[in-house]
């Protein structure tokens, strides 16, 4: 973690033992600054704030069994850093596994949105809420309709990124960056109608 700061003893032992301890505001303002900075210098695609948030969730969680002993079990702040780290590529893993699964969605439809062919290789239901949720996605109007095209050309049609990019005059970074906004919110839509996406 960038320029860590010296773990105080007292101040693990406190809110280990006592989760719902005022000191918490105490240990949140030593800790979130380096954990971001953290988080901006090794991932910074990932949402800092959830992945924080994430890592307090399940330090609660963990705390009551550690024990601090840098010299057996290292730093605290390493103990920290390995959660922080392992929350960061989980979110990265996820994120991807999305993406995986709005390519071969494109791929399985021909490059060619809003086709009626049938998908023998998803499940009826599914697609149809899945195709349902990309609709909605495609109508909603507080999207750019330059951003709701740059995804239904990068995404839906399969084009390459650096083609996208050449042809709406931005950079492939910011088409990567749209493809990857649109991916997490169409994936909320999805789990909204509590259906989860399929595995590729």
């Amino acid at each position: 973690m960038n320029t860590p700061p010296a773990t105080k003893i007292s101040l693990i032992e406190t809110i280990s033992n006592h989760p719902d301890s005022a000191r918490w505001t105490e240990f949140c303002r030593t800790y979130e600054q380096p954990m971001h900075a953290y988080l901006a210098s090794h991932y910074p695609s990932v949402d800092a704030d959830d992945i924080i948030q994430e890592t307090m969730i399940a330090l609660i969680k963990a705390l009551p069994n550690y024990r601090y002993d840098p010299d057996r079990k290292g730093h605290f702040r390493n103990y920290l850093t390995g959660i922080l780290r392992h929350k960061a590529v989980s979110e990265i893993r996820r994120r991807q596994a999305e993406s995986d699964r709005i390519d071969t969605y494109g791929r399985n439809r021909g490059g060619n949105y809003g086709s009626e062919e049938d998908d023998a290789d998803m499940d009826s239901l599914r697609k149809d809420i899945f195709e349902a949720a990309v609709t909605q996605l495609m109508a909603d109007d507080s999207i750019s309709s330059a951003t709701r095209e740059i995804f239904r050309h990068v995404a839906l049609m399969q084009e390459p990124p650096a083609k996208v990019a050449a042809e709406f005059g931005t950079t492939r970074n910011n088409v990567d960056q749209i493809k990857r906004r649109m991916i997490v919110r169409l994936s909320g839509m999805v789990r909204s109608m509590n259906l989860p996406l399929a595995s590729s």
